[in-house]
């Protein structure tokens, strides 16, 4: 067996033959395999080449022009690791062990994490193996001693290969961390960075790919690490590189991270300590800045002028000017902003606003905010002489707080020069960011909001080390948790927010700082929707774009049990930069605010991150003097004396924000119709629209007499689906503009009745117990059977105007949907045909029609359009469809199973019948985020007692309040009894509620969601008279006193009529509010 080892073997041969031990056969084998491992390793390093970063100190060694010129000289000092002259340290034979830890020859400065590696790593396409500059970074480690070294293909110089082993690595997938070992990996000490073979885990059946902006590695569908872009090279995100701050990058990323401030007043505070990084040269140019600050050279002042008015200027002097119109608009609509300068240490304070009228409302607060937080008393106001500032509100304020109002000389902008130049910067400053995160241009507002942020902690021209911030409030503010607006950053999910195998962390763009709270202001890049957080993981690379569909549409998803704090708590301590309460569930993320814009903190210290719970896209309140405040967020606003509805917060974060990707099915307008991927759908509906209205002969065209005036008409387009929530038809109705229809001239009369809910109600329940047929019918087009008794005409309608007669118009012959008598015409024709088909109109209920004979016995409800039938005898039923064919286009539905937007349950063996509206309440339950929740198994909390708000409590305009109580009394009339007096009760406060009142309607909804199969049970095997019940909640109204009454009726056991409402007048005592109870249920009686 030795004989036939090939030469490469011969030291091993020579070594067992020149033994005294005896070896086995399976002791040789043994050895024979492990001489194959070390031979084939050492070949892999040879074979080695690589795409180096240049070594650590920009010489090249061993290059062949320094082989070509011989022997080199030794340096003529000693060795700094054994003290021998002759050679330097990166060149000493010592053992690497005994030397201790590798020499970092980088310039790059780093903390070490125990146990992995520290340094930043370069993901390298060209490298064929991993290669890593530190012997401290291996924790497997084998060295090599034979010379081997790989060739530098940027400065073609021979590196040498010291060892090879496993380097252990935390790496970033996207949504946590994990251990990643680099094996075989090759220790060169010459390298300038460490980098990971992209080819090498190719090899290993990973797949790699790479944008202009970030690397993703994955194992199948599984990311097992990522890479984000840093200048021009890619780098691997890993946890010890988080930690790193890296010296020779640290200018640039401070200059990014602090809104694209100049370069000489970022050195200035590297100078004076305030920033960790190296000095970044006077002739540095920052692309983006050069692209976006642009601007002509000023015509300066003298350094003696200057002076002069600097020392005339305090804090007691404000300046102010509008900014805008400010295109696109912001998210919420804002078009311009009001600044606020304090003249002395430049600390500014912005409002966004709808319309410059607002410019009055804003500086009420500003004062009331400046006042309580730094304690200055403002008696000089400058500003131009907009109309804004010349209002008769704004001199009434001046004189009411004594402030001296200058304006400036008309066409003299300079004469206001720090307001105008702090407008260009803060332009400067939103336009930069804009462009490095390549966010749409419609979140300027969030961008400006940050670089005011960032302006009043830098140190201005004026005040060369001190920034405005501490000028103000005579400390120093905290840094260490800004970072780059837009770059792409991962959140904490809170374990109420997922369950237990769904991902921890969520991928967001970063849009600044939450007020009031130590958190960051993100946008998810999944749904669009703003969170706000505390635990993110940041990757300060050039950021994603945001995700489309982040619109105005928005809904709270958070589950806000518990939510309300006690208004007897204090409130805890403030924050030195966001003023974070202690508990962040009381202040108002920091949203486009009525408040100042992160600008006026109070007094207190710490940092975002540092303590608190993170809040998940929540709507927080103010906590002022230890009482639970809610801050005004959205148009309409009115406090006290003064209108700020267009002067509330652009962030509509306190909501999360949801867009609806609807794709066309909530079309608007005929342009919008032919936009969506369901054009075709729409098409073929409209030419079912228009050829019905032709086979009705609904209008002529026609030349217009010049006396007349023609109404509008457009394209309503509606999509109709089943109880699952399924398209079922595409639903296109041209419809008149009533709105353009003149009184007594195109109208008289309008009235028509529908169905009561007690009336479907009733037929039901005696369906229920005389086991009748129930089958739904409906009628095409209905409104087009009405006759028209006035001349009216219209125009003609989008996309189908005749090409040869254009300007005529169209004269009616039929009533049209929209128009003011239409519904009344057609109300007219159907009871016309159903009293000619022997059928007996209800008195109770004009829409109720009973048809009684010895054989026969049947029921005719009517709810505009839709007919609901129910007969003893199938045949009957039949008789009354083939009647109603012969008048009119109708459909049948068959069984009655879905109706008015309730779901229909028979069991015809058990005769019960069963009304709910599950799916109804599953989609209002997704539409306000709610779907996940814990269950609630009560409407309402009986603990808790709503009341007004205070007068001077700020109105929360910006909860979709009226919407969910609009939903739940829908819910409450039609299947829901049960939640009837809770729903009262949040209803009384639609005109003017707080936090308290949307989570107890949000309680509601809740419970609907937690008993959505519950409903309206018609048990036909029951047997009983109609049974009423009425009670009064006596002085229940803690701000009337009123009380409140209610009723329910029964028919065979199943509830058909109930109420529950506030009675109009104070009753003295239990038993008149009973007695007026007792009165309003005979009403419903008789």
């Amino acid at each position: 067996m030795l004989r036939s080892l090939p030469a490469s073997y011969e030291s091993l041969v020579q070594a067992f033959r020149m033994s005294t031990t005896t070896f086995s056969l399976a002791d040789l084998v043994s050895k024979l395999i492990a001489e194959e491992v070390r031979q084939k390793d050492s070949t892999h390093i040879e074979e080695v080449t690589a795409l180096l970063a240049g070594k650590g100190n920009g010489k090249q060694q061993n290059s062949k022009k320094n082989q070509r010129g011989g022997r080199k000289k030794g340096p003529a000092g000693a060795c700094f690791t054994c003290g021998k002259k002759g050679h330097y340290a990166r060149d000493c034979k010592m053992d690497s062990h005994s030397r201790g830890a590798d020499q970092d020859q980088s310039n790059v400065a780093f903390n070490a994490t125990e146990g992995f590696a520290s340094e930043s790593w370069v993901m390298d396409s060209g490298a064929s193996a991993h290669m890593c500059k530190s012997r401290g970074a291996f924790s497997e480690y084998t060295a090599v001693k034979n010379g081997r070294s790989v060739l530098s293909a940027k400065t073609s110089a021979d590196l040498k290969v010291l060892g090879y082993g496993t380097v252990t690595l935390r790496v970033w997938t996207g949504h946590s961390w994990i251990n990643a070992r680099l094996e075989n990996t090759l220790h060169v000490q010459d390298l300038n960075k460490n980098l990971f073979s992209l080819t090498a885990v190719t090899e290993r059946g990973m797949i790699v790919t790479m944008d202009s902006k970030k690397c993703i590695v994955k194992r199948g569908d599984e990311v097992v690490a990522t890479g984000r872009k840093q200048g021009k090279l890619m780098y691997l995100n890993t946890e010890a590189s988080e930690e790193c701050h890296v010296a020779e990058d640290n200018s640039d990323l401070w200059h990014r991270r602090l809104g694209h401030v100049s370069f000489s007043t970022l050195n200035t505070m590297i100078k004076d300590g305030k920033l960790n990084g190296a000095p970044k040269e006077s002739g540095a140019v920052c692309e983006v800045c050069a692209t976006a600050k642009q601007s002509r050279k000023p015509f300066s002042s003298t350094k003696e002028e200057l002076e002069a008015r600097e020392s005339t200027r305090t804090d007691t002097s404000v300046c102010s000017d509008v900014l805008g119109p400010i295109t696109p608009v912001s998210k919420s609509g804002y078009k311009y902003i009001v600044t606020f300068i304090l003249m002395k240490s430049r600390y500014l304070t912005i409002y966004p606003l709808r319309n410059k009228s607002a410019v009055c409302g804003a500086f009420r607060k500003f004062l009331k905010e400046i006042r309580t937080n730094a304690g200055l008393n403002i008696k000089v106001l400058r500003s131009d002489n907009g109309g804004e500032y010349w209002s008769r509100s704004m001199e009434a304020l001046c004189d009411d707080k004594l402030i001296k109002h200058e304006f400036t000389v008309p066409h003299n902008p300079e004469q206001n020069g720090m307001a105008e130049r702090v407008n260009r910067t803060l332009v400067e400053m939103t336009r930069c960011m804009l462009k490095e995160s390549e966010l749409d241009k419609a979140y300027w507002c969030e961008a400006m909001m940050t670089a005011v942020d960032i302006r009043n902690v830098l140190p201005n021209t004026s005040n060369p080390h001190s920034s405005p911030f501490e000028l103000v409030f005579k400390r120093k503010p905290r840094l260490d948790h800004m970072r780059v607006f837009g770059t792409e950053c991962y959140a904490h999910v809170p374990k109420q927010k997922r369950k237990k195998l769904d991902d921890t962390g969520m991928q967001c763009v970063f849009l600044g700082y939450a007020k009031q709270r130590k958190a960051y202001r993100l946008l998810s890049v999944s749904d669009g929707s703003i969170v706000i957080s505390r635990s993110v993981t940041f990757a300060e690379s050039p950021a994603m774009r945001a995700p489309k569909g982040a619109t105005e549409e928005v809904f709270d998803v958070l589950d806000e049990d518990n939510e309300v704090e006690d208004p007897n708590k204090e409130a805890g301590a403030q924050d030195s930069f966001r003023t974070p309460p202690t508990r962040p569930r009381q202040e108002p993320a920091r949203e486009e605010h009525d408040g100042p814009t992160h600008s006026v903190p109070t007094r207190g210290s710490s940092t975002p991150g540092r303590d608190g719970e993170e809040e998940w896209m929540v709507r927080p309140e103010r906590t002022r003097r230890g009482v639970v405040r809610y801050e005004q967020e959205f148009p309409n606003v009115r406090r006290g004396e003064f209108n700020l509805d267009d002067y509330e917060a652009e962030y509509d974060s306190l909501y999360c924000l949801h867009a609806e990707d609807d794709d066309g099915e909530r079309a608007v307008t005929y342009d919008e119709v032919m936009k969506s991927k369901y054009k075709d759908e729409w098409l073929r509906a409209m030419e079912s629209e228009m050829k019905s209205s032709e086979d009705h002969r609904t209008w002529t065209l026609v030349d217009m007499p010049s006396n007349k005036k023609p109404i509008w008409c457009k394209w309503v387009f509606r999509i109709k689906r089943d109880p699952n929530g399924d398209i079922v038809k595409f639903k296109a109705r041209l419809v008149a503009k009533g709105f353009t229809m003149r009184p007594g001239i195109d109208y008289t009369e309008t009235f028509a009745p529908v169905a009561r809910k007690e009336s479907v109600n009733t037929a039901t329940a005696i369906a229920a117990e005389e086991d009748m047929e129930a089958e739904n019918v409906d009628v095409d087009t209905a409104f087009l059977y009405g006759d028209v008794e006035e001349e009216i005409y219209m125009d003609q309608p989008d996309g189908f105007v005749d090409q040869d007669n254009p300007t005529k118009k169209c004269l009616l012959g039929q009533a049209l949907y929209g128009t003011k008598q239409a519904a009344r015409q057609w109300n007219n024709k159907l009871n016309q045909h159903l009293v000619a088909q022997g059928f007996r109109r209800s008195d109770a209920d004009p829409c109720v029609y009973v048809r009684r004979s010895s054989s026969e016995y049947s029921i005719a409800v009517v709810y505009v359009d839709d007919l609901m039938l129910f007969s003893k005898s199938k045949a009957h039923i039949e008789s009354i469809k083939r009647a109603l064919k012969d008048e009119f286009s109708i459909k049948e539905l068959g069984e009655l199973k879905y109706c008015l937007g309730i779901e229909i349950h028979r069991k015809r063996e058990e005769k019960i019948i069963v009304m709910n509206q599950r799916a109804y309440i599953k989609r209002l339950a997704e539409k306000f985020g709610v779907d996940n929740c814990k269950d609630v198994h009560t409407p309402a909390d009986s603990n808790s007692k709503l009341m007004k708000p205070s007068e001077d409590e700020p109105f929360v305009a910006k909860y979709p309040y009226r919407e969910l109580v609009g939903a739940l009394m829908y819910l409450a009339t039609c299947t829901r009894p049960d939640i009837a007096h809770a729903v009262g009760e949040v209803a009384k406060f639609c005109e003017r509620y707080n936090k308290s009142h949307w989570v107890a309607a949000k309680r509601i909804l809740k419970y609907l969601k937690t008993t959505q199969g519950m409903g309206l049970v018609f048990n036909g095997t029951i047997k009983g008279e109609l049974l009423g019940c009425a009670d009064a909640s006596w002085a229940g109204d803690l701000d009337t006193r009123r009380s409140t009454a209610g009723y329910v009726f029964f028919l065979n056991g199943s509830a058909i009529s109930w109420k529950s409402k506030r009675q109009p007048t104070l009753a003295t005592s239990s038993t008149e509010a009973e007695y007026m109870s007792l009165y309003s249920a005979t009403q419903e009686a008789i």
